[in-house]
This record gives structure tokens, sequence and C-alpha cells, in this order.
């Protein structure tokens, strides 16, 4: 645990035993014994969880005591009044918020800035800026901190992307995630709040990453995409990867190379599943079985479901969409203060501006394409169309806008096109036919695409340098974000 600096015995014990009054500490406590009879976690990592857990909340405390007294104020200026690891403060301070011991303050601002209309000119627009302040509530004697709910709340309020993550982590098996559907066994749940604390739809996080992106002189700013280190437009060299690849290829590459290189033992990535065009979450072990998962499936898959069988390994790489990629960088920070999966040594994150239930996919095909969808050999999205291409060679195409409307309902809650919170993000947006557009995140994403470059397994241009480029990747992240709708709904005490 990180203390600050100078803290003094009586204020660390304060806040210990402020800590065991957590409701997660007490839940978890209280159900060792349907946990370890479950068998998903060890003895060894209950203790871990429960001790990682108690350090966490203990960090907690001792952060709220430095709030106490401040004026309100946003994220920045806080990291600047208290002197303590802006990694761990940020973060902090959110989930103190949903705890109920700091409150949220918000102010909308309106700005006239000059932007460009459809003919070119430069006009005014209002612009309304939300400004977030943060403070710490004055506690007395009646305070009652907030309980997390289980994720069926997201559920049944229609947020969830069914990403599947809450169902690894339950520590007793009580969640079941399939493609369309969440379920939660009442009778075994032991309203531990873990999956709450973990799910990417339950409160917002996307911000905190945001800002600790902002204090990182590392990074540079992309704007609607967020901060990043390189950015590349890029193709396989690999002429067995072409041939079954999706544009560049570059997914699989990647994934070829970290299992030839034995930096992974294994990844999670998506396959055709008995159903042709109906895709299923997978662990890959060998570069023989790799080339199953190359090409883009439309329709969702709870990717996050397998991470508990893949704790078997020492290093893993997931590939998944933006909402598997923030529930996973959510599930890094809280609410322990470690990863739940500290196996996973890479993730790569899909360009996804939104996806379909496989119901929708047959109809895409059948009403749309007037194809039957066994004999669709490969589909994507390019140069706002979608284009289907069948076993024959024929392809066919329609205006983008003409499907959109049978996509989820839920992925309009999400405002990230480009997998923010990945260490590598792969997608065809601002890349011509056969090309991929990467964007490295992290110094893992960034030393590991250099390591393919290196290698002379990709061919790459910066993507800035191209058409339409990364100009695009940013006008199209803007237009998501722009159109992502608010979730709201209560936590109750």
């Amino acid at each position: 645990m990180d203390l600050i600096e100078n803290i003094d015995l009586k204020n660390l014990m304060e806040s210990t035993y402020n800590a065991i009054s957590n409701f997660q500490i007490r839940a978890l406590y209280e159900g060792k014994d349907d946990i370890l009879k479950f068998g998903r976690f060890s003895e060894e990592d209950y203790n871990f969880i429960l001790d990682s857990l108690l350090d966490a909340e203990t960090e907690r405390n001792l952060i709220l005591k430095k709030l106490m007294g401040l004026p309100p104020l946003i994220l920045e200026e806080i990291v600047e009044k208290v002197e303590y690891d802006k990694k761990k403060l940020v973060p902090t301070v959110e989930y103190l918020t949903q705890q109920g011991y700091v409150e949220k303050l918000i102010e909308i601002k309106t700005e006239i800035k000059k932007v460009k209309n459809k003919e070119g000119n430069l006009i005014d627009k209002e612009i309304k800026i939300e400004i977030v302040r943060y403070q710490a509530k004055s506690l007395d004697n009646s305070f009652r901190e907030n309980y997390f709910e289980p994720v069926s709340l997201v559920f049944e309020n229609n947020f969830c992307c069914n990403c599947g993550y809450c169902s690894s982590i339950c520590p007793v098996g009580s969640i079941t995630v399939t493609a369309d559907d969440l379920k939660i066994d009442s009778e075994t749940c032991i309203k531990c709040g873990l999956c709450f604390s973990v799910c990417p739809r339950s409160f917002p996080s996307e911000h905190i990453f945001t800002v600790l992106n902002k204090l990182n002189p590392n990074l540079k700013d992309g704007a609607a995409s967020n901060y990043y280190i390189n950015a590349y437009t890029a193709s396989t060299k690999s002429d067995e990867i072409k041939e079954v690849c999706q544009n560049g290829g570059i997914v699989t590459t990647l994934l070829y190379y970290l299992l030839k290189e034995k930096e992974i033992d294994a990844a999670i990535a998506v396959t055709h599943s008995e159903d042709i065009w109906r895709p299923k979450p997978i662990i890959i072990e060998n570069v023989d079985d790799l080339y199953k998962t190359a090409g883009t499936k439309y329709a969702n898959s709870p990717s996050l479901t397998i991470l508990n069988e893949a704790q078997k390994f020492d290093k893993i790489a997931v590939v998944g969409t933006p909402c598997m990629m923030l529930a996973l960088k959510k599930g890094s920070i809280y609410p322990i203060g470690t990863p739940f999966f500290n196996n996973i040594n890479y993730t790569i994150g899909l360009f996804c501006m939104e996806s379909f239930s496989y119901d929708n996919v047959i109809n895409i095909s059948t009403e749309i394409f007037n194809k039957k969808l066994e004999n669709i050999l490969k589909m994507d999205i390019s140069g706002g169309k979608f284009i289907v291409k069948d076993k024959n060679g024929e392809e066919a195409k329609v205006p983008l806008k003409e499907v959109t409307s049978l996509a989820r309902d839920v992925c309009h809650y999400c405002s990230d096109l480009t997998s923010e919170f990945a260490d590598i993000s792969v997608g065809s947006i601002g890349s011509s036919a056969g090309w991929s557009s990467v964007i490295t995140r992290t110094k893992v994403g960034n030393d590991l695409f250099n390591k393919l470059i290196n290698g002379n397994l990709v061919e790459v241009k910066d993507l800035a340098e191209v058409k339409p480029g990364f100009g695009l990747v940013k006008k199209i992240s803007g237009i998501k974000n722009s159109k992502c709708k608010k979730i709201e709904f209560n936590v109750k005490k």
C-alpha cells in the first residue's frame, strides 16, 4: 500500500478500522466458505483479494481525510492540492463519489467556437461544456456508504454491453452472460458488489483514464480519439495471413508474433461457432489455431466470459471491443487496487462503431442483401458502406445508414470508437483497402508494435500522412462521442 508520506499511526489505524466496515469486505469475509467451495479462487487467491481490498479501502479513507475541507475542485486541481500518487488519487476520488463520501458538482458552461459548415465556411457554434467538481461531504453519525447492487441492475436498465467480465470475476459463479442475456442466481449471490465495481456500464470511469493520460507528458492528444503514442496505417507482410485476414491483418500478425516468440502462452479472441457468423470466444494456444480467428465478426461476442478459464496461463493477450477494453481497465484499479486477472500482458482493442445481435446479422444478409447467410464469405465496413462478399466472389454494398437501425441499442451508450483504453487499437477507419489503422496507447503496446516493424512483419506509414488518415479517425470518433447516450440510474443505499 502506497501510504501518504508522514502519516501517523493513529490516522492509519483509524482509516483501517473504517475500512473494515466496508460492505464489500464484509460480504467477502462472510462469504468465504461459499467462495472456497465454488473453487474459482483458491484460499491463497481469496486472501490476496481480501487483503488487497482492505489495503485499497484504507487508502481511500486516508485520501478522504485529505479531501476534507477542500473547496469543490476538478480532478486536475485535486492532483495539485493533494500530495499522493496521481494514478491512485484520481480513480479514488471517483470511487469515493460512488461510495457516497464525495459529492459531484456539475456546471454547464456555454462557449462560442468557430467551426466549418458543410460549405467549408467558418461559423459561430454554441458549444456546451460540462465541468465536474468534487467535494468531500460533511459526514455525521447517520451516514451510511452506498452499497453496489449486482449488475442485474445494469442489465435491467438496458445498459449492459454483455462483455462478460462480471461472470468471470464473480467469486461464487452466480452470473451467466451470453451475447444477448445476463442472469444472476439470487440464491448463490453473496452481494459483494465486485461485478458492479468492474462493470464498464455501472458508473463512469472513462474520464478518470482520460485525466491520467492528460497528465502523462509522453502521450499526444488525439482529440476525440483520446491520447496515444503513435498512429500508423499498416499491412501484414505475411501472404498466409493476407489470405484470411480482414483489411491489413494486423491483429492476426500481432497474435502470431506473440505466440511464436512465446511472449504469451495464449490469447482470448473470437471465432465462428457452429452457426455460421455467430461468434464465440476462444482461447488460442498455438499459431495453427490462430487463423480461425481472422476476420471481423459483426455480431456481439461475450469474450470476457472465458477470462477465468485463462487463469491457468501465465501470460495472455486479450482481443476485444472498446467496452471490453474499458472493463479490463476499470477492473485493473477497482475495487482492490490491482488487477483481478494479473496474467493479462497485452490488450488489443478493435475499432467499433456498433455491433449487432446474431438475429440482425441474419436480417442484414437476407433482408438487405437478399443473400443466404451461409453463402456470405466476408462482411466489411468501408467508406461509409456496409459491404458483403459471397462465395461466388460477388460483392454488394449499401450505405451504412441502412443497417445502423439494426444495431444493438446498448451500443449507443458507448462513446469510444477506437478502443482508447487498450495497449494497441486497430481498425479500418482512416486506412485504404488492405490496410489497418493502428494506434499505440501505452509503452507496452508501442514496444510490441515496434517489434513487428523491426522484425519486418508489417509495412507501415504515418497515419497522419495518408488519405483519409488520422483526420477521419478523429472525425468519426467525434461523431460517435457526440451521439452517445448518457447512462443514468441510482445506486441504492
